[in-house]
């Protein structure tokens, strides 16, 4: 699971990467000249959501999102392992049901031709990283649940 969720987060990485050196160039040709990167905005705001909703996944995947085990820590690995699953089990309701809705507004833009501001990007592309982020993370979680289901039966 971790090597199908690092693909897209080395993508969304680049994202990020290209909305940098965008702004970079904005600044240094507003600094020179009178010329700028047309629709900066409306691009870095894609990279943006690109970058960080392709992330997601790969942080549910790892184990690497942000948690707090002071209390947990304490507690016994039988009960340590429920929590996990129920953990995972709520992310996986949560996530889907942003799906959901997302698929909703999502097909709303996309009914009514709604464009960004400056460039006019549709904003289904807006919306897309968004469903595969939620999508996969929410899919992410249901794994780890069952996955922790069957090692606490195992053991």
């Amino acid at each position: 699971m971790k090597r199908a969720t690092i693909a897209l987060a080395l993508a969304g990485t680049v994202a990020f990467l290209v909305a940098v050196a965008l702004t970079v160039i904005d600044i240094g040709l507003r600094s020179v000249s009178s010329l700028t990167v047309h629709g900066l905005t409306d691009i870095v705001t894609l990279c943006t959501m690109i970058g960080a909703m392709l992330a997601i996944p790969y942080g549910f995947a790892t184990d690497q999102h942000v948690s707090i085990d002071v209390f947990t820590s304490r507690m016994p690995g039988w009960l340590q392992q429920v929590l996990a699953i129920f953990a995972a089990l709520l992310g996986f309701v949560f996530l889907g049901g942003a799906f959901w809705f997302a698929v909703g507004q999502m097909t709303t833009a996309y009914d009514f031709g709604d464009r960004s501001q400056s460039i006019g990007i549709p904003m289904v592309w807006y919306w897309l990283p968004l469903l595969i982020g939620l999508g996969l993370a929410s899919l992410i979680n249901l794994w780890l649940a069952l996955r922790g289901i069957t090692r606490l039966v195992r053991s």
